[in-house]
């Protein structure tokens, strides 16, 4: 009974059936190959994405430091502007011959003529 079963089997065209078994294994090597291809642009887009990430984060870091090293000359170009300003006004002051007179005779005991100077002494309490 068995051998009646497989004799009223038909049997593809075997050229039929080889080609569609040749189809499939080139289908498969492609497939294969596009896994292969996209596994390899994957990890490129990967490396590429976290030297970028990295890059940025780098240039954040400067961005920061720069931008305190800009506040601390900002503070100094202040400090210079605010004591070039007391500067020329000591100049201004020093130009007054009135000024110069006043110092002479506060720090030098210097006279006019005809004025008398009483100094007094220092007095620290020891």
């Amino acid at each position: 009974m068995k051998a009646e079963g497989r004799s009223r089997v038909a049997q593809i065209r075997p050229e039929y059936t080889k080609s569609k078994e040749i189809h499939e294994k080139v289908r498969r090597k492609r497939r294969k190959g596009l896994m292969r291809r996209l596994a390899a642009f994957a990890v490129l887009f990967m490396l590429i994405v976290g030297s970028m990430v990295s890059y940025i984060f780098t240039q954040t870091g400067q961005i920061s430091e720069k931008n305190a090293q800009k506040e601390q000359l900002q503070q100094k170009l202040d400090d210079s502007k605010k004591q070039e300003a007391k500067l020329k006004h000591n100049i201004r002051l020093l130009h007054d011959k009135d000024y110069i007179g006043e110092i002479a005779r506060r720090d030098f005991l210097l006279s006019k003529d005809g004025e008398i100077i009483f100094s007094q002494p220092d007095t620290d309490n020891d």
